[in-house]
Formats: structure tokens, sequence, C-alpha cells
């Protein structure tokens, strides 16, 4: 939600620049053909704290608030559009302006009003969210359409389960489910084209597409604001904590966002995620997950690989449906079949558990476990005190693991615990396996004393 600004009663409005009577009766039905333009394409006036005249703001492209000024020029260029000429005297920006209505920010509601106002305030905001609309009666589903989801998800468990998250988003926007799909696929499989050419217009373009998790975890990344779906692709990252950064972002409807130059503050978010990799291990899974929803690798069609796979790929499944797709009617088809498409049986809050699920949980270490080894293979010494282990935790604005847990740490990272001489006092400290007692004192030993 935008920054807010008081008015006073928005529902008054100036009054006109112009006596209606110094226009002629054709050129007062120009004005109001274009008022009514202005009305019909959402254009509202626009009152912020951080703005000290009113603007006009489009709910169609609600980042863009242009001057009041913008309404002369634009009713210049309407006039020449209808080969009219330009009323004289020419009407100001606030005369053009009279009969909108005024709104004080923007919110991101599925399915709510077009104008939204808390009880007993008169701070208006302009709903941004946008439905899909129909242009064209829907042609008959193409054949095409069902081969492309067979050949993503061969196992008809996996591929009604995808096919009803897809449906829920459409069916519920207003309800975010708490697990999301992980798509592990070759290249060329058609994932990219799913986003592109079939979510992103089924959701009216309320999606993005993110080469890095910076951009989804980043301060001032704002994308679950104004969002329905989102798709990670490919993204890598060296960082041990990314796991950790997307658990409350995947799981709450509740999330922080903060704009630059303005405070933080707390937003309702919808946003799906969808991470689409064509690594073997993107992300490291702990066995107690239950925000990842992995169906089994998407692979080329009849046992092909490499290059064969590809083209069969975009020749035989991807161009004809894209072919398709360009006719009248073809994405109301698919709208189609998602809004009626069953969602029994269908759990928002828990995601069927998979064979790949637990494969990938095999395959990954936690977070935890990286992060240690990490700080083990670069240590000065190799010899340490489970207190360091613990602050390096803290630093990295990573949860202090319990002693419990710290050992285990050590453990993984093939170290033993010790009782070392130090000053002529014994301490208890971890070295790598292979160490002896004798190398592990004097490397202490040969530490300054502080």
């Amino acid at each position: 939600m935008t920054q807010l600004s008081l008015v006073a009663n928005n529902a008054v409005s100036e009054a006109p620049a112009e006596p209606v009577a110094k226009y002629s009766t054709s050129e007062r039905e120009l004005i109001e053909q274009y008022q009514a333009k202005l009305a019909l394409g959402r254009y509202f006036k626009y009152h912020t704290g951080s703005h000290p005249f009113a603007r006009i703001l489009s709910g169609d492209s609600p980042t863009e608030p242009l001057p009041m000024a913008f309404l002369v020029d634009d009713f210049i260029d309407f006039c020449r559009e209808r080969g009219r000429p330009v009323p004289n005297p020419l009407p100001s920006a606030p005369y053009l302006a009279y009969g909108l209505e005024t709104v004080t920010g923007t919110i991101f509601k599925p399915k709510g009003a077009s104008l939204i106002r808390s009880k007993d305030s008169r701070h208006r905001y302009v709903n941004t969210f946008k439905a899909f609309v129909p242009e064209h009666p829907p042609l008959p589903l193409s054949p095409h359409f069902h081969t492309l989801w067979e050949c993503l998800f061969p196992d008809p468990v996996e591929r009604h389960t995808m096919l009803q998250y897809i449906a829920h988003a459409i069916q519920f926007p207003e309800f975010r489910p708490s697990w999301h799909p992980m798509w592990l696929s070759v290249t060329g499989s058609g994932k990219g084209f799913v986003f592109g050419s079939i979510l992103t217009p089924l959701l009216s373009g309320q999606t993005r597409l993110l080469k890095k998790y910076s951009e989804l975890t980043g301060r001032f990344a704002n994308v679950m604001e104004g969002t329905i779906l989102i798709q990670l692709d490919d993204c890598k990252s060296k960082r041990t904590d990314v796991q950790t950064q997307l658990k409350s972002l995947m799981s709450e409807e509740r999330v922080m966002a903060e704009e630059k130059n303005m405070a933080a503050g707390m937003i309702t978010t919808y946003t799906r995620i969808i991470l689409a990799s064509n690594e073997q291990v993107p992300l490291d899974i702990d066995d107690t997950d239950r925000r990842w929803w992995i169906p089994k690798r998407m692979e080329y069609s009849h046992g092909l690989t490499g290059d064969e796979g590809r083209k069969d790929r975009k020749n035989n499944v991807i161009q004809p449906l894209a072919d398709w797709l360009k006719l009248d009617g073809a994405l109301e088809a698919m709208y189609n079949y998602f809004k009626n498409y069953p969602l029994d049986g269908f759990d928002a809050k828990t995601p069927p558990m998979t064979a790949t699920l637990y494969e990938q949980i095999a395959k990954s270490i936690t977070v935890e476990q990286t992060f240690a080894v990490e700080f083990l293979a670069t240590h000065g010494t190799k010899v340490v005190k489970s207190e360091e282990l613990c602050k390096a935790f803290s630093e990295a604005g990573m949860n202090k693991p319990s002693n419990q847990a710290i050992g285990k740490l050590f453990e993984f990272a093939e170290y033993r615990q010790e009782s070392l001489m130090h000053g002529g006092q014994k301490s208890r400290y971890w070295m790598p396996a292979a160490m002896t007692k004798r190398e592990a004192e004097a490397i202490i030993e040969a530490q300054p004393a502080y």
C-alpha cells in the first residue's frame, strides 16, 4: 500500500474552472466524451503526502502517476484522433478532471472492489488487481495443450496436482497456498514457455520472472506486492542462508516490504512461487520441509537426449501449441479449462509428498551444515571452540544452534572434540578428525594471548 495523505472529503470535487456556457453543444459533448473515456480507463485524481498537488493515476498503470497537465495535451490528441477541432477556449486540466474520483493510494486485493476504503476513513485506494477479461469466444481446447502437460508431467497424479495448483490461482487468487512447486528439468523442456505464454497472460500479466534470489529476498525487492505468481528461473546462489530466507516468504500471508526512502511495513501477499531449475539440487532441503512440492524431473519424450530431445520438444509439442495460441479465442479456451478444473482434494496448506522430494532431501545438506563446513574450511587454525561457530552464525543473521546441534555440525564436518592444554589449562576444542592432539596443541599455543 502506498504512503497516504489526508484528503478532506473526496466526495466533493473542485468546481469547474470554466463555466459550461462558454462551449457549444458539440464542444460540451466532446469534452464529456473525453471525461467518460477517462473514467472508463480507470483514471483518478491522486493525492499523496509526498507531492503537494493532485496528479492523475491510472488504475492499470499505478506506478506511473502523471502531472495534471497531461490531461490538456491528451485531450488535444483525443480531438485530433476524431477529426474534431479543439474547443476554444482550451479546457484546463482541473476542468477536464472534474468528476474523476479521488484516491490516496493503491492496494492489491484480488477479487476486491475497484475502490477500497477503510471504515470511517476518507482515504480511498484504487485496487490494482486485474481480473482476466475474455476478449473473444473460446475455441475448442487444442489437443496440443494436453500434450504439453503430459510431456512435462507424465505421472497422471502429479499432472493433476499441478493443474489443480494453477486452477486454484485462477479460481481463488485471493487465497495463497503455503507450498510451491519446484520444477526440475532438462534444458528446453518447455517450462519457460508455460510461464511466459500460458500462465502470464492467464494471470493478466501479474507475474514476475526472476533470475536471482536477491530479486526476491533483497531489502527493496518488493516483487511479492502486486503479483500472483513469481518464477525463479534457474537462480543460483553461493549463500548458505537462501533457503532460510525463503521459508517465511513462502509460507506467510503477510511479509515485510520496504520502498527506498520510505518506512518498511507489513503487506498482505498473494504470490505463488515456482522454482524452475536445470540443476540436480537447486536448493538444499531438510527432512522437515513442507514448503516445496517436487514432481518427477522433466525429461524429453521417447528417451531422447541433448539436441535431439530439445528439437523434438520444440517442433512437436511447443511450436504447435504456440501457433494455436495466436488464434482469437485460444487464451479464453485455456482460461475456461482452468476456471472449471475440479479442485476436489486440493489442500492449499499441505503439499502432496512425492518420491522426488525425498530424493532431494537425501541429496541435500542443510543450510546450517553448509555454513559450518564453509566456516571451518576458511578458519585460520582449524582448531575451534564451539563459541566461535555460534558467533559466526549470529553475525551472519542466522539462528544460533543449540549445544547439541553445534556438536552435530562439527561431526558432520568431520571434526572431533578433545581437551587440549593451552596456557597451562585444559579446554575443550574441536579439531579435524585427522589432526593429532599434539598438532592441535601446538597450533593453539602458537596463537598470541589476549
